[in-house]
């Protein structure tokens, strides 16, 4: 493991022991661990994602000083730089977000069943939850094979 992964590992938790619980909320601690968690194991194949470790490291070191005097456009420049970060993983390595299939799988059902609610039963209130549930169920399922192969961030 990398030595910035420890400090950044280190400086989430501190950031968790703060009593300011909307601010650390909005820090998005739980996604950040995973970003890092993946900057981490790709780190040592990809350039980009090792200066950018090295960036959330700063960065969540700047954050937990500042941490009394957070604006929102602190917070709000944070939550781009871990989305950028997340649209190189996607992008570069072809690593999905959670819940990505269940979200798309979800739409396509409840489509899908207003169709066939219209169609078959003749009762559109019958058709959407029922293709919803197909959807949510085949999604859950491509997202946990997914997040078993460690494809997600």
């Amino acid at each position: 493991m990398n030595d910035h992964f420890e400090q950044i590992k280190a400086t989430i938790k501190e950031l968790r022991s703060i009593d300011n619980k909307k601010t650390t909320g909005k820090l998005g601690l739980n996604k950040c661990k995973r970003v890092a968690e993946k900057l981490d194991l790709l780190s040592e194949n990809c350039q980009e994602c090792e200066q950018q470790l090295l960036e959330l490291k700063n960065r969540l070191i700047k954050l937990k000083a500042d941490i009394d005097g957070l604006d929102k456009n602190n917070l709000k420049q944070h939550q781009q730089f871990i989305q950028q970060v997340c649209n190189h993983l996607q992008k570069t390595h072809k690593l999905l977000p959670e819940g990505y299939y269940v979200s798309i799988y979800m739409s396509i059902g409840m489509s899908l069943g207003v169709v066939f609610g219209l169609t078959i039963f003749d009762n559109i209130a019958l058709g959407i939850p029922i293709g919803m549930c197909f959807g949510i169920a085949i999604g859950a399922g491509l997202d946990a094979d997914v997040k078993k192969k460690g494809k997600t961030i």
